[in-house]
């Protein structure tokens, strides 16, 4: 049995952002409802250039959160990048069970959960749980199955 057992989210606010819309956009990728659980870590560090940059760590370690997290994402796609993640899947996992997605960080501060196509992302590690030890081909088919309910069934 599958379950994700952690999100975490990560993204960048460079000089010429306000750290806010960003911390904004993150939260634009949780349910209303468990907004105010997740955690947020915001650490500073230079970019080449020397300007500042802001790092937006988030995490929900909330079980039912995470699933209803991870459902909420996938339903707020499209049926293009729901058909993208589903071609992907087994480059997204790794061998921890560790699913990656790049979202879109400017789409998602407009409330618009979509893929990253270009390089300013929150990117999302969920972190999905089997016992004993993880077992990859279940993982993919819990996550297909969830991406196709999440567009009525496509």
């Amino acid at each position: 049995m599958s379950f994700v057992a952690r999100i975490e989210t990560r993204a960048y606010s460079r000089a010429t952002e306000v750290l806010d819309r960003v911390v904004v956009a993150v939260l634009n990728l949780y349910p209303e409802k468990y907004r105010d659980i997740v955690e947020f870590d915001i650490s500073r560090t230079a970019g080449h250039s020397g300007y500042e940059i802001q790092v937006v760590a988030s995490e929900l370690k909330n079980k039912v959160g995470c699933e209803n997290t991870l459902d909420y994402i996938f339903g707020r796609f499209d049926e293009r990048d729901r058909e993208r993640l589903l071609n992907s899947l087994s480059r997204r996992l790794d061998q921890d069970c560790l699913f990656f997605i790049r979202i879109d960080k400017q789409a998602a501060f407009l409330d618009d959960i979509v893929l990253a196509r270009e390089a300013d992302v929150i990117s999302v590690q969920v972190h999905i749980r089997q016992y004993p030890r993880c077992r990859l081909e279940e993982v993919i088919a819990m996550l297909e199955s969830r991406l196709r309910a999440a567009g009525g069934g496509s």
